[in-house]
């Protein structure tokens, strides 16, 4: 039984993730011998940042890089290669979700590079709102001023085909983990709103109390000597505080206590609160340090990772509520903690309804690869991201699914969430390898994301962990925050290669590799799906419905506020004799038949999309069918239109839709006026002499008029191929009943820019 889609509260419908307006990740694997490339080794010296940053300033015209600004950000390690990594800049403002990354050989060579960059900026960088002003307008939404003042940055967001927007970056806590605005620093309005926190709900004893049940005394390390002696370590980068009181959602700040001290001797021997609902217990607190260590010294040990900096501080708070009612959930949060305890990361374990969501260790580990891939990759956009293809829930699926992988992996057992998620319905088993896509994606990250930490166990499975782990871990390096779902499968290609090359996996191993990503639908997982040749695809769109849930609001309401689309973009490339193009869409909604939708199409590229009101919204495209209350709609494109078909154009597709109930969609492309194939001649074949007594086959029914008797001398007859019909008769056919489904109402539009 599929789960509610629950992807909102209504108080925080209008929120967005911003990962900025760039294009899809560019994938560039550097061949042996380029000049860019030699010229960087041999200034290399070993040095793996000055490879890339060589390679990137000789390679600018082959990758398209004039203009654009890029500052080194880190260098991961990957097996013995490394990522280094950068992030974009517009006159020394941060381009929001512009990355670059480099993987460099142990040699020093570079061998691949992915670009997610936005090109052609041109925003003038001076604000003409102050940073008081985006203050207030943030204000205003709450109806307040807000005890904390918010903290505020410039940046730019890549605002597709515009030049870039400047906004200010206003971030305000909340004990849900905080929201992030955007306010448009030459408008004063704010132009995005998005949650901060990554959720996942969860509980610890060894594992869980539900797997180890048994509790055993571990040591606790790397805990940092004080006096009274308390659970801070990693050298000054983490705490583990209780929550007391407090309400950020309502301008209060929360007030947390770290008071838990060694009970005998020098040991922290808590035993279990005799009362599920104990908001204070001490095992909690002690559990959450212990695991969220274990998790560490994962990353560093098996990967190498360096989270010793500043930038890697982390609070995580025990007894977590809301208002001080049960918090069924757990969160990661880049908003961080403050006085005094403060750090630019936070982990929340809530005190739940009927359990201590601490007595989970999976909960604790899936945040802290949130953790782990907001710090080292820069994911922290979470389910409603949006890049140029409208929204794009991708990346937060990958984050998803490989933090339920990591969890997994180093708890050695694939099921997330005996604990705390099955009392919900709500576990997550990585053994489940039946999601493919297109057709089982949803658009909610936590079931999407299962499809990412589904592949990624089966490698756990037929290659082992150590080598499973490399693999994913390896992939994880090279993606961007606008990753696609098809960028997880490229990068994991890339990483087999490399342990190809090195010895470690085999060609046949390479080989299953390929068939596990084809069998998953990976190998053609991107924002856009090609429907050229008459293929027909499959996927799902969530509805209104989903949203509103529980919230009292009603779907006609909400529908006058935002817009929706479909997950995936599709294109179809004709044939250069067509006469025309038409896109079929079937809807088959999952209860209900409250519907109102369109088609959007543009020729050359991708249907482009804006910020709006609430979502994103389609603004560049040549042709659009508005207004389909059926559950069957078409469009259709000819000489007819405007602009007119033109058959050396490739023609993109999306759906805009404020549709209530959630659909499963299957759409489809046809050339129009195309002559079918010549039908070759039948060579005349000699009678056969019947055996005595027989009649020599069976006799036609002569009722039947398709059924004629052979010419002398012939066993058999081709039909004759019907001349094809005039083809502007053809369309104009089909352009008729496309214009007579119900209240389809046809423009053509020009694109913008």
């Amino acid at each position: 039984m599929r789960r509610q889609l629950l992807l909102l509260p209504l108080t925080a419908l209008a929120t967005l993730t911003c990962a900025g307006l760039a294009a899809a990740s560019d994938w560039h694997t550097v061949l042996p011998g380029s000049p860019a490339a030699d010229l960087s080794f041999r200034r290399s010296t070993g040095d793996a940042r000055g490879a890339a940053e060589t390679y990137l300033k000789h390679a600018a015209s082959e990758l398209r890089l004039q203009g654009v600004s890029l500052g080194y950000e880190n260098e991961l390690q990957d097996g013995d290669h490394r990522t280094v990594r950068f992030a974009q800049f517009h006159v020394g403002l941060p381009v929001l979700g512009g990355a670059a990354a480099v993987q460099v050989s142990p040699e020093g060579r570079v061998e691949v590079v992915v670009l997610d960059v936005a090109r052609d900026l041109s925003v003038p960088t001076a604000p003409k709102y102050r940073e008081e002003a985006a203050r207030s307008a943030v204000e205003a939404t709450y109806g307040m001023t807000l005890v904390e003042r918010p903290r505020a940055s410039l940046a730019v967001f890549p605002e597709a085909e515009t030049g870039g927007k400047l906004v200010w970056v206003v971030d305000v806590p909340s004990e849900l983990g905080g929201e992030r605005f955007l306010v448009d620093a030459h408008a004063g309005k704010i132009v995005h709103r998005r949650p901060l926190a990554v959720h996942a709900r969860g509980r610890v004893y060894p594992i869980s109390s539900a797997v180890t049940p048994q509790l055993e005394d571990r040591e606790l390390v790397e805990l940092d000597a004080g006096d009274p002696q308390t659970l801070s370590g990693w050298s000054g980068n983490f705490k583990v505080v209780n929550y007391v009181d407090g309400d950020l959602a309502n301008g209060v700040p929360l007030t947390l206590e770290q008071s838990v001290g060694p009970n005998s001797g020098a040991d922290f021997l808590y035993d279990p609160p005799s009362l599920a609902d104990d908001a204070h217990d001490q095992f909690a607190q002690v559990g959450i340090y212990y695991h969220l260590t274990r998790m560490r010294d994962y990353f560093t040990k098996t990967h190498q990772l360096d989270m010793g900096t500043p930038d890697w501080k982390l609070v995580a708070v025990a007894n977590m509520l809301e208002s001080g009612r049960p918090m069924d959930n757990a969160f990661f949060s880049p908003q961080g903690s403050e006085a005094p305890f403060r750090a630019p990361n936070l982990i929340a374990i809530g005190q739940g309804s009927f359990f201590d969501f601490s007595d989970d260790s999976d909960v604790f580990l899936h945040e802290f690869t949130h953790y782990v891939s907001a710090n080292a990759i820069g994911y922290n956009d979470g389910q409603f991201a949006v890049s140029e293809y409208g929204l794009s829930p991708w990346g937060g699926s990958i984050d998803e699914g490989i933090a339920d992988y990591f969890a997994c992996t180093v708890n050695g057992d694939p099921t997330l969430g005996e604990a705390t998620l099955v009392p919900f319905g709500a576990e997550r088993d990585l053994a489940d390898d039946v999601k493919t896509c297109p057709d089982d994606l949803v658009g909610e990250v936590h079931e999407d994301g299962e499809l990412i930490g589904s592949i990624a166990w089966s490698l756990h499975e037929k290659f082992g962990a150590e080598l499973g782990d490399r693999l994913v871990w390896s992939a994880l390096t090279l993606l961007t925050r606008n990753a696609s779902l098809g960028d997880f499968a490229k990068g994991l290609t890339r990483a087999v290669e490399k342990l190809v090359s090195a010895g470690e996996l085999t060609a046949a191993d390479a080989s299953a590799v390929e068939a596990l990503i084809e069998s998953r639908g990976l190998d053609d997982c991107e924002e856009v799906l090609d429907l050229s040749g008459g293929k027909s695809r499959r996927t799902q769109m969530f509805g209104i419905d989903s949203l509103a849930y529980g919230t009292g609001a009603s779907c006609t309401e909400w529908r006058r506020e935002l817009s929706l689309q479909s997950l995936f973009h599709f294109k179809s490339t004709p044939d250069r004799t067509a006469k025309g193009i038409r896109f079929t869409v079937q809807l088959q909604p999952h209860g209900g038949d409250d519907l109102e939708w369109g088609i959007y199409v543009r020729s050359g590229r991708h249907v482009g999309f804006t910020m709006g009101a609430v979502m994103p919204e389609a603004t560049n495209y040549d042709y659009s069918v508005e207004e389909i209350t059926d559950t069957y709609g078409e469009i259709v494109i000819d000489e007819t239109s405007d602009p007119p078909f033109d058959p050396t154009q490739t023609y993109y597709m999306v759906i805009g839709h404020g549709n209530c109930p959630s659909t499963a969609v299957t759409v489809e492309s046809a050339d129009l006026g195309v002559e079918p194939p010549p039908v070759d001649p039948v060579e005349p074949v000699d009678p056969v002499e019947p055996e005595p007594g027989s009649t020599g086959g069976a006799t036609p029914d002569p009722t039947d008029p398709a059924e004629e008797t052979p010419a002398a001398g012939c066993a058999c007859r081709a039909a004759e191929p019907s001349a094809p019909a005039a083809p502007w008769a053809a369309l104009a056919g089909v352009a008729l009943a496309g214009a007579t489904v119900l209240r389809r109402r046809v423009r053509a539009r020009r694109t913008q820019g």
